[in-house]
């Protein structure tokens, strides 16, 4: 052994007799070693980078689903059932994730199955509340609603009444529902309510949309579906466009008319247009505003004005309706609290002594 060589081991011995040397190689390398196992046995557990796409399993039963499901180590779990009449039972509705999704291995696929008999359940009482209170009570319990039905009231959407076809439900009675179904509301309004803002609904799926119409104090005025869509896909459908537009303001009550579509296209195009409509109405109404503030209008004032102007520039209203909206408005009121002046006195006056030819 040449002389360098012996240097080299004597150094290396030297180090390797150094207590605290010796100490921190043992601590690196162990750190190493722990790092390696780990990712080894992360990449093991988590099978890293492996991925499987969820087939598609809408319309066939559990069984069939469950079968078609182990071959790619994926796990089904019923998480809610439907019962949809021309379908058999059992028969999967719905999956989340949706076909096509990449997942890893031992993923739960949750699935809504169709049930083999038609549930129903105790429609809950909800007059006494107010319109979204009701709204979420109703959707809780499986419900939605069929109808708002406004009339003159102190109170703008208090629901005073609350019926289920012919049946009126009270605090005391027991009707009873199939789940899914509606419940027509009559709900209060204020003579001095405001007109509401259409929501935003394009993009969303039905169920979503309804909801969100419904607590505005709107009502689905009806439903137009693209061709290729049934009550297999209808869940996975989305509005593509609505009339009234976004932002526009109605009346409590008016009607919004929904279209749904299965095509992601179609659904991108309508939402872009959409937007682009509820910013114009927004400039536009700031523009009225604005032209009504430096016109002298304040307060209750310049909102009625607003409100007025923008029924006129809708066409829902003619500038000569406005001085007969009073009187509506009055005669309304007689009609729903009485024709008496003074509840002291026996005279009584008719709607037409107020408002002469």
């Amino acid at each position: 052994m040449d002389k360098n060589s012996r240097n080299q081991q004597g150094w290396l011995k030297r180090i390797w007799h150094n207590y605290v040397v010796r100490n921190i190689i043992l601590a690196v390398s162990l750190v190493i070693i722990v790092v390696f196992l780990t990712s080894l046995l992360l990449n093991l557990f988590t099978r890293h980078n492996k991925y499987t796409e969820v087939p598609d399993f809408s319309g066939i039963t559990i069984t069939e689903a469950k079968r078609l499901a182990s071959h790619d180590d994926l796990r089904i779990e019923i998480n809610d059932s439907l019962f949809v009449a021309i379908l058999d039972p059992g028969v999967i509705l719905e999956q989340r994730p949706t076909a096509g999704t990449k997942v890893k291995p031992g993923r739960r696929i949750y699935v809504t199955v169709n049930s083999s008999e038609e549930k129903t359940a105790q429609v809950p009482y909800v007059a006494g509340y107010s319109l979204r209170q009701a709204k979420n009570i109703l959707e809780t319990a499986g419900f939605g609603i069929e109808k708002l039905v406004y009339v003159n009231d102190i109170a703008t959407n208090n629901v005073l009444d609350e019926r289920v076809g012919a049946q009126t439900v009270t605090a005391t009675s027991t009707v009873e529902a199939r789940i899914g179904s509606g419940v027509t509301l009559t709900v209060g309004r204020a003579p001095d309510a405001e007109l509401v803002a259409v929501p935003r609904i394009v993009g969303l799926p039905l169920r979503e949309a309804r909801s969100r119409i419904w607590e505005a104090g709107l009502n689905i005025k009806g439903v137009e579906q693209d061709a290729d869509i049934d009550q297999m896909n209808i869940r996975q459908a989305r509005v593509y466009m609505q009339v009234p537009e976004q932002g526009q303001r109605k009346e409590l009550g008016s009607g919004v008319m929904l279209y749904l579509s299965l095509d992601s296209t179609r659904i991108a195009t309508g939402t872009a247009r959409s937007d682009k409509a509820g910013t114009a109405t927004a400039l536009r109404e700031r523009a009225i505003l604005d032209s009504l503030s430096k016109a002298g209008f304040r307060g209750d004032e310049l909102q009625e004005e607003f409100e007025w102007t923008l029924k006129v520039d809708n066409g829902e209203a003619k500038p000569e309706d406005r001085p007969r909206l009073t009187e509506q408005a009055i005669l309304e009121s007689l009609e729903n609290y009485g024709e008496s002046i003074d509840e002291g006195t026996d005279e009584r006056f008719t709607p037409d002594e107020f408002f002469p030819e």
